[in-house]
Protein backbone atom coordinates (compact mmCIF):
# COMPACT_ATOMS: atom_id res chain seq x y z
CA UNK A 1 0.00 0.00 0.00
CA UNK A 2 1.06 3.94 -0.21
CA UNK A 3 -0.11 6.72 -1.09
CA UNK A 4 -1.17 7.72 -5.13
CA UNK A 5 -2.76 10.13 -7.45
CA UNK A 6 -5.75 8.47 -8.99
CA UNK A 7 -8.02 9.84 -11.13
CA UNK A 8 -11.51 8.63 -10.18
CA UNK A 9 -15.30 8.97 -12.02
CA UNK A 10 -15.50 12.68 -11.62
CA UNK A 11 -12.62 13.46 -13.20
CA UNK A 12 -10.56 15.26 -10.21
CA UNK A 13 -7.03 13.97 -9.64
CA UNK A 14 -6.75 13.63 -5.75
CA UNK A 15 -4.03 11.90 -3.97
CA UNK A 16 -5.57 8.14 -2.99
CA UNK A 17 -4.84 6.17 0.42
CA UNK A 18 -5.66 2.67 0.89
CA UNK A 19 -7.23 0.75 4.18
CA UNK A 20 -7.72 -2.76 4.78
CA UNK A 21 -11.33 -3.70 6.88
CA UNK A 22 -11.38 -6.89 8.66
CA UNK A 23 -14.23 -8.23 11.02
CA UNK A 24 -13.65 -9.18 14.27
CA UNK A 25 -15.16 -11.05 16.71
CA UNK A 26 -18.25 -12.47 14.08
CA UNK A 27 -18.84 -15.98 12.63
CA UNK A 28 -17.19 -16.87 9.44
CA UNK A 29 -20.98 -16.52 8.12
CA UNK A 30 -21.85 -13.10 9.52
CA UNK A 31 -18.17 -12.14 8.54
CA UNK A 32 -18.73 -12.32 4.49
CA UNK A 33 -22.70 -10.89 4.87
CA UNK A 34 -20.89 -8.00 6.91
CA UNK A 35 -18.03 -7.59 4.05
CA UNK A 36 -20.83 -7.43 1.45
CA UNK A 37 -23.20 -5.35 2.81
CA UNK A 38 -20.42 -2.86 4.25
CA UNK A 39 -19.02 -3.45 0.47
CA UNK A 40 -22.76 -1.80 -1.19
CA UNK A 41 -22.87 0.54 1.28
CA UNK A 42 -19.58 2.34 0.79
CA UNK A 43 -20.13 2.13 -3.30
CA UNK A 44 -23.08 4.01 -2.32
CA UNK A 45 -22.00 6.37 -0.24
CA UNK A 46 -19.48 8.07 -2.65
CA UNK A 47 -18.26 7.53 -6.19
CA UNK A 48 -14.53 8.20 -5.37
CA UNK A 49 -14.01 4.89 -3.84
CA UNK A 50 -13.08 1.46 -4.83
CA UNK A 51 -14.00 -1.44 -2.62
CA UNK A 52 -12.94 -4.84 -3.47
CA UNK A 53 -13.29 -7.85 -1.44
CA UNK A 54 -10.23 -9.81 -0.68
CA UNK A 55 -9.84 -13.58 0.45
CA UNK A 56 -7.31 -14.05 3.56
CA UNK A 57 -7.29 -18.02 2.05
CA UNK A 58 -7.13 -18.37 -1.41
CA UNK A 59 -8.51 -22.04 -0.79
CA UNK A 60 -12.05 -20.58 0.48
CA UNK A 61 -15.01 -21.01 -1.28
CA UNK A 62 -16.06 -17.98 -0.27
CA UNK A 63 -15.55 -14.22 -1.94
CA UNK A 64 -13.32 -12.43 0.95
CA UNK A 65 -14.03 -10.74 4.11
CA UNK A 66 -11.44 -9.01 3.96
CA UNK A 67 -12.14 -5.30 2.42
CA UNK A 68 -9.44 -2.90 0.84
CA UNK A 69 -10.62 0.40 0.23
CA UNK A 70 -8.92 3.28 -2.37
CA UNK A 71 -10.22 6.55 -1.76
CA UNK A 72 -9.08 10.05 -1.78
CA UNK A 73 -9.72 12.53 0.54
CA UNK A 74 -12.54 14.60 -0.97
CA UNK A 75 -14.55 11.31 0.21
CA UNK A 76 -13.69 10.32 3.17
CA UNK A 77 -16.34 12.30 5.21
CA UNK A 78 -18.98 10.27 3.01
CA UNK A 79 -17.14 7.24 3.58
CA UNK A 80 -16.80 7.69 7.44
CA UNK A 81 -20.34 8.35 7.48
CA UNK A 82 -21.29 5.25 6.04
CA UNK A 83 -19.11 2.89 8.57
CA UNK A 84 -20.32 4.91 11.17
CA UNK A 85 -24.29 4.10 10.02
CA UNK A 86 -23.10 1.00 9.24
CA UNK A 87 -21.72 -0.12 12.37
CA UNK A 88 -24.47 1.28 14.47
CA UNK A 89 -26.72 -1.60 12.91
CA UNK A 90 -24.37 -3.96 13.89
CA UNK A 91 -22.67 -6.16 16.77
CA UNK A 92 -19.01 -7.14 17.01
CA UNK A 93 -15.65 -4.75 15.98
CA UNK A 94 -13.87 -4.13 12.81
CA UNK A 95 -10.09 -3.05 12.57
CA UNK A 96 -9.07 -0.45 9.97
CA UNK A 97 -5.42 -0.65 8.74
CA UNK A 98 -4.22 2.83 7.22
CA UNK A 99 -0.65 2.06 4.75
CA UNK A 100 1.29 2.93 7.81
CA UNK A 101 0.14 -0.40 9.46
CA UNK A 102 -1.64 1.10 12.19
CA UNK A 103 -4.62 -0.62 13.06
CA UNK A 104 -7.94 0.85 14.89
CA UNK A 105 -10.38 -1.15 16.39
CA UNK A 106 -13.68 0.07 16.37
CA UNK A 107 -16.53 -1.88 17.89
CA UNK A 108 -20.47 -1.46 16.89
CA UNK A 109 -21.55 -1.80 20.46
CA UNK A 110 -22.96 1.63 21.68
CA UNK A 111 -21.72 3.09 19.09
CA UNK A 112 -20.72 7.01 19.62
CA UNK A 113 -20.41 10.24 17.54
CA UNK A 114 -17.15 9.93 19.06
CA UNK A 115 -16.51 6.53 16.97
CA UNK A 116 -17.46 7.71 13.81
CA UNK A 117 -15.36 10.68 14.46
CA UNK A 118 -12.49 8.58 15.30
CA UNK A 119 -13.27 6.70 11.62
CA UNK A 120 -13.12 9.69 10.05
CA UNK A 121 -10.05 10.69 11.51
CA UNK A 122 -8.27 7.79 10.07
CA UNK A 123 -9.67 7.99 7.05
CA UNK A 124 -8.01 11.32 6.82
CA UNK A 125 -4.65 11.46 7.91
CA UNK A 126 -1.75 10.91 5.23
Amino acid sequence: MGSRRCLFKRGALVDQQSYIITFDDVSPADTNRYADELREALLDASSDVSVERKRENPFAQDFGATLVLILGTPAAVAIARAIGNWLALRRGTISIETEQGEITKITATNLTNEAQLRVLEILAKK
